[in-house]
């Protein structure tokens, strides 16, 4: 695609101001530089170029004088297909048209670009510090238009651009700074459910010494009891033997009341020693 002639017809401060780009001799260099002090154009014209290929945004900094729909930029294009007359105007929709003023689709001059996009031609066709800067932060991410192309091109990669954006998704999925999703979202609520159980469990230092001295004296006190719980058994032991006994002591006492009858004669023992 060549830009034959470019009209400023009512675009920031110009009025009807054109420009052309004839062809270069045969062998030529096909090089034209525009130059200017500061505040001639220049960069009304970059931005003139930009808009005509891709529609004057609804905000424009070049509406001052000719305000509204009255904005209007021409240009004339070679490419492959043959040439071009168009002119854009500042419109929502059906800005570009044709040389009789009649609405063409956008397609026409998509076609004739290539399909790349107005962030693509800036950062290959439009630079300056800022885009060289931008450009260059691009290329390092892949990201944009230049950026996969180059990356792609260095890599002998295709279609990178929907992959990193896959990719991109998915870590969006994984963790994303400030968002209330994702997995490392949804752990950090688990790690907060989770300490908060354990601080409802936790029992501080010094209430744990507490304890421990209490499960000291109380073991000790265990003890105590269980020897009293021993001395105690030990004596109701005695305490029942002699309970048993007491029948027999009433019935010796008995024997010993009969047997006192008799107490006045010789035991027999004595009755077999003096008859030896």
């Amino acid at each position: 695609m060549r830009l034959e002639g470019l009209d400023l017809t009512r675009y920031g401060r110009f009025t009807e101001a054109k420009l052309a780009f004839p062809a270069p001799a045969a062998g030529g260099a096909d090089l034209h530089v525009i130059f200017g002090p500061n505040e001639a154009g220049k960069s009304t014209l970059f931005s003139a170029w930009l808009d005509f290929l891709y529609g004057i945004p609804s905000r424009s900094r070049y509406d001052f004088k000719h305000a509204g729909p009255t904005m209007r930029i021409g240009a004339q294009i070679s490419h492959a297909g043959g040439m071009l007359n168009l002119s854009r105007q500042k419109r929502t929709a059906s800005s570009l048209l044709d040389a009789h003023g009649a609405a063409v689709p956008d397609a026409l001059l998509q076609s004739a670009l290539g399909g790349l996009s107005r962030e693509g031609y800036m950062a290959m066709f439009s630079l300056d510090d800022d885009t060289l800067e931008k450009g260059g932060e691009g290329i390092l991410a892949s990201r944009g238009d230049l950026g996969e192309m180059l990356f792609s091109a260095s890599a002998g990669l295709a279609g990178l651009g929907p992959q990193l954006a896959a990719i991109r998704v998915e870590l969006d999925g994984f963790h994303r700074a400030g968002g209330r999703k994702g997995m490392v979202s949804e752990a950090k609520t688990r790690l907060t459910e989770l300490d908060r159980q354990r601080r409802a469990l936790d029992t501080s230092a010094a209430t744990y010494q507490r304890l421990g001295r209490e499960a000291t004296v109380a073991e000790r006190n265990w003890h105590i009891s269980r020897d009293a719980e021993a001395a105690i058994t030990q004596t109701l032991r005695d305490l029942q033997g002699a309970l048993a006994v007491l029948p027999l002591r009433e019935r010796l006492a008995r024997l010993e009341a009969d047997h006192a009858e008799y107490a006045h004669l010789p035991d027999a023992d004595d009755v077999v020693v003096q008859n030896h």
